[in-house]
């Protein structure tokens, strides 16, 4: 949790200032605006061809080694940033900063692998506060150190946290144990990404999150720029309207966890993400800063559900052995989605950045469409997991 919040802070700000920076190296309006999406679409472009790999790689090696290979690559892409003379070099920091990911879903397979089932959504839901914990002290603390030591001063405090987080992990984590068996890393792969593509409630929980990461990606890159458009001192607002909605966001992750049930609350799904897209309409439409403000307050919620929910659906549908090479599965949709439609959000933002967020509204309506596929099949699933569980109970015995 703690390393996650140190990472978070400092990913929040490259998000939430980069509009600012690139204004300050030289930039237009026009060429932020393309920029920023660009620059989002092709970190998560390196991201997600290597995301099949790094939950093979923490299951059959060590997690601890995936987790701070992320920080120090972290560390040394902020300290680049901050050093930048050029969009060129800021190109070049972000493209390393997409080696990074992929860490976060190794840390909460592992806390789902060494969690009581009954509480496993709970665990969840405090692994994934951390972000938004992150997001409500990074975005206004990042707005008065710009004040002080300026843009580039904060993206060097930026590596210093994630620095700090690595060096965190290398020393106090024990490594659990390993659970994989003697297949190479290539044939554990395939076999993962087959059962994915061979069960449709897995393949609709993927597309899902696929669509909900994709829609928050699109709404984080271009919402500072929404706000930039519409406030002469744009830095103070930037962090007061992410850091109430990143408040927002860390209470209703707690609060999400008694939305999971025995099916993993996937039911909760539809009317939450139809509720995003309607904000997110309103975020893109409305001439008003303090409306726009207030939709994404509101869009903490269905934010917040999300990916708890959508986690603790493949808790329900997967057994145990297959729970943490699923999971770490996961950065492929994420980092895919990062990289999709951020880069359709950046080909139509010359029509304005309102244009843009629809990208973002238009993929929630149609997760919404796809949890509901996912709750159709869910049953069928559950049940075969049940008399699977029980077949081999009455095989081994009370041990088993």
């Amino acid at each position: 949790l703690t390393t996650t919040i140190l990472e978070g802070l400092a990913f929040g700000h490259v998000n939430a200032f980069s509009p600012l920076f690139l204004s300050e190296i030289g930039l237009s309006p026009a060429e932020v605006s393309a920029w920023t999406g660009f620059l989002y679409a092709l970190m998560a472009g390196v991201a997600f061809p290597l995301a099949p790999f790094w939950g093979v790689l923490a299951e059959r090696y060590s997690r601890r080694l995936v987790i701070v290979r992320s920080q120090y690559i972290e560390a040394l892409a902020y300290f680049m940033l901050a050093l930048a003379p050029d969009i060129w070099w800021v190109l070049a920091s972000r493209l390393l900063l997409g080696l990074s990911f992929g860490n976060i879903s190794v840390v909460i397979a592992t806390q789902a692998l060494v969690t009581p089932r009954k509480h496993v959504g709970t665990a969840i839901a405090v692994i994934q506060a951390a972000m938004p914990i992150a997001a409500s002290i990074g975005p206004p603390a990042g707005a008065g150190l710009i004040d002080v030591v300026g843009v580039r001063g904060l993206f060097m405090i930026d590596g210093l946290m994630a620095l700090a987080a690595g060096l965190m992990v290398t020393f106090l984590m024990r490594e659990p144990a390993k659970t994989s068996g003697k297949a190479s890393v290539l044939s554990r792969t395939g076999q993962v990404m087959a059962m994915v593509w061979q069960r449709p409630v897995l393949r609709w929980n993927f597309l899902c999150l696929f669509l909900t990461v994709g829609s928050r990606a699109v709404v984080d890159v271009y919402l500072p720029v929404r706000i930039t458009e519409m406030s002469s001192d744009p830095a103070p607002v930037i962090g007061f309207v992410l850091g109430i909605a990143g408040v927002l966001t860390a209470v209703a992750t707690f609060a999400s966890a008694r939305l999971v049930d025995d099916a993993g609350g996937i039911r909760w799904m539809a009317p939450l993400m139809i509720l995003a897209a309607v904000l997110t309409l309103g975020i893109a439409m409305l001439p008003s800063i303090w409306a726009i403000a207030a939709l994404t307050w509101a869009r903490s919620l269905p934010l917040a559900a999300s990916n708890t929910l959508l986690v603790a659906h493949l808790t329900r549908v997967l057994r145990p052995g297959d729970q943490t090479a699923i999971l770490s599965l996961t950065p492929m949709p994420r980092n895919t989605a990062m990289f999709a439609l951020p880069i359709a959000a950046a080909v139509v933002a010359p029509l304005g950045v309102g244009v843009a967020l629809s990208i973002g509204a238009v993929a929630y309506l149609a997760s919404a469409w796809v949890s509901w596929l996912a709750e159709k099949a869910s049953p069928a699933e559950i049940e075969a997991i049940r008399l699977q569980a029980e077949r081999e109970a009455q095989t081994h015995g009370p041990s088993a």
